[in-house]
């Protein structure tokens, strides 16, 4: 009979059972040895870092901008706050270093947010005795995609931090925080649904049943807000908001994998590159292990996950970024939730990776007598490091969008008398509000590039098309062709090209 998780999880924690897959991962000198090791680990990155977002001029996606934007304008613009392509809880963590310290400050920002991680992500290795806690930030820090996104204004840094952090408060046995830290996760990613109900799961299966009113909580606290910012609109109510205002369509507007090796198995190729050569094939190694029990029988390690607090933890350390990777092949394969294949979705499970990777490292470790585990890891951190010298892909330079945006915000300065007439404009392109350090909400100079707008010119508006930014959204309302505002009698004026990229502007009938 399988054991009852409310009879074997009381308030506090048992001893963790010895097991003989999982021993000891330090010694007392070992323990002085990785503080060392990771202190000097945490500077060299950053430092590295910190040069990367002063002297990046370019952007790793323009969502990023938009992002920036977002931010930068949400102290008395509270449409910001609440705005779901946003991301509310990111809006609140960036805001301020936006606000008073502009792009270097946001950038900052995530790189102070990837160092919190690593603590958490040491606390769970800690706790879970998954392995050497300097193997655990070797492989956190030397992911190359992390590296990248720690100087950068998007939302999977922050998201990451929500999930390992409620990995800690589960292996912890905290269920309130546990609750909490899920109930506000939608806040910053679509993902947060899913901690949601992983988290719901849990709760019933420890029989924590009060504690699954507060999973809504933060949804209903946006809802509300979003409802009493938009103006308390009677047509739909409250409680309907997010639903009403959900950016996203059911259809990917992206479309899908085109090829079935772009299908399924599109995230496991890519993610050598999320996570780095090294670490991938240690994952599944450190998979293994980590399911490993004292027992080989398969029953018996069935019965250990629902009796074994200890056991049932360091398994979800598997099961987490499995999840995330099947469920963001399924979207990416479906051609739903706008998913478009990004190789970044990955980066949310970034400390797991991190933790699988070094669980691995350190079984291999012990099977063929390797002595000098962090030099072995150091070494591979070193040969990642200097293919960006043979092939330099940071500093982040300017792309034909970045300048294409600056021409077009020259061409606008440079024509202040025809400014007199149209002056307000609408762009997809979203570089060229960063030029113009122009809030894209300002209703009195800027007008929604959108379909509506598009199909009922309002008077005086300079639109500038873009023939990837206007034709490619997550939302179709924002997606516009050429035809479209020719049918509609915008007249084009002039055209600027860079490259493959292609800026027209129109004016609006008088």
């Amino acid at each position: 009979m399988t054991p009852d998780l409310a009879t074997t999880d009381p308030a506090l924690p048992k001893p963790a059972v010895p097991d003989r897959t999982m021993a000891d991962c330090t010694t007392p000198d070992q323990s002085r040895h990785d503080r060392r090791v990771i202190i000097v680990a945490a500077l060299i990155f950053s430092a590295l870092s910190a040069w990367m977002a002063i002297a990046s001029r370019g952007f790793l996606e323009a969502d990023g901008i938009t992002h920036y934007l977002a931010r930068r304008f949400a102290i008395g613009q509270p449409f910001h706050m609440v705005g779901v392509w946003s991301r509310p809880l990111c809006v609140l963590l960036y805001s301020i270093p936006a606000k008073f310290a502009g792009l270097t400050g946001t950038r900052l920002m995530s790189l102070a947010l990837v160092l919190v991680m690593l603590w958490m992500t040491l606390k769970v290795a800690a706790r879970l005795n998954i392995a050497r806690p300097a193997l655990v930030a070797l492989f956190l820090l030397t992911q190359p995609l992390l590296f990248a996104h720690s100087f950068s204004e998007l939302t999977e840094i922050p998201f990451a931090l929500l999930m390992i952090a409620a990995m800690w408060a589960y292996a912890s046995r905290s269920f309130v925080i546990l609750a909490l830290l899920a109930s506000f996760s939608p806040l910053a990613r679509p993902e947060g649904f899913g901690l949601i109900l992983m988290v719901a799961l849990a709760l019933g299966a420890h029989r924590k049943l009060w504690w699954l009113a507060l999973l809504p909580i933060g949804v209903i606290t946006w809802c509300y807000a979003g409802w009493h910012v938009y103006g308390g609109p009677m047509e739909y109510p409250w409680y309907t908001w997010l639903r009403h205002n959900w950016p996203y369509s059911a259809d990917s507007m992206y479309g899908q994998g085109k090829a079935w090796w772009t299908k399924p198995g599109w995230f496991i190729a890519i993610l050598p590159a999320v996570i780095g050569p090294m670490a991938f094939p240690l994952i599944w190694i450190g998979a293994v292990r980590l399911c490993a029990a004292a027992s080989d029988h398969h029953f018996n390690r069935l019965r250990r996950f629902f009796s074994d607090h200890l056991f049932r933890s360091r398994v979800l350390i598997v099961l987490v970024p499995l999840g995330v990777l099947i469920a963001h092949s399924a979207l990416w394969t479906l051609g739903k939730m706008a998913s478009n294949g990004e190789p970044r979705y990955m980066l949310i499970a970034a400390p797991f990776w991190a933790l699988l990777a070094a669980a691995g490292w350190q079984r291999v470790c012990e099977l063929i007598n390797i002595r000098q585990p962090l030099r072995w890891t150091a070494l591979g951190a070193a040969v990642v490091v200097a293919a960006n010298f043979a092939y330099p892909a940071f500093p982040l330079g300017e792309q034909d969008d970045d300048r294409i945006a600056a021409d077009v915000s020259r061409w606008l300065d440079a024509h202040a008398e025809l400014r007199q007439n149209y002056p307000r404009f609408a762009a997809a392109l979203p570089h060229l509000f960063m030029y113009r350090d122009l809030d894209r909400l300002d209703t009195a100079r800027v007008v929604d590039s959108s379909r509506t707008v598009a199909a009922n010119p309002p008077p005086g508006v300079i639109m500038i098309w873009h023939d990837v930014y206007s034709t490619s959204n997550s939302n179709e309302e924002y997606c516009i062709t050429e035809d479209l505002l020719l049918s509609n009698h915008w007249q084009p004026i002039h055209e600027i090209r860079r490259g493959r990229n292609v800026a027209i502007i129109f004016l609006s009938p008088r």
